[in-house]
């Protein structure tokens, strides 16, 4: 009994060790790509990241009813979407998991 127990912790490791690494792990590097070049890119996404919710904000700011924050919200999630989609093409091409930060795709 006691042994098929560890078996079976063992082989419930076994599985999730890997998926639980693919998805809190630093994203695959592409080939070619320095140090320098993999910095500048995560940058370059933080700071459009940045931009895309200052425009949400100020989309909320002037609302003047729910309609209004209604379609601010779904512009910015729209925006997110469309960012994930490409960050998961990005991951697809350079060998890694496809869908972006291993949140669901089918909402």
């Amino acid at each position: 009994m006691k042994k098929a127990i560890i078996v079976a912790a063992l082989l419930s490791l076994a599985f999730a060790a890997p998926i639980l690494a693919a998805e809190g792990g630093p994203p695959p590097s592409a080939p070619g790509q320095t140090f320098e070049q993999r910095k500048a890119n995560v940058l370059k996404m933080i700071d459009e990241r940045i931009a895309s919710l200052q425009e949400g904000k100020t989309c909320v700011q002037a609302a003047k009813s729910d309609e209004d924050l209604r379609a601010c919200r779904e512009k910015l999630m729209a925006e997110m979407r469309e960012k994930q989609g490409q960050m998961g093409h990005q991951h697809g091409m350079m060998g890694g998991p496809q869908g972006g930060m291993g949140g669901s795709q089918g909402k």
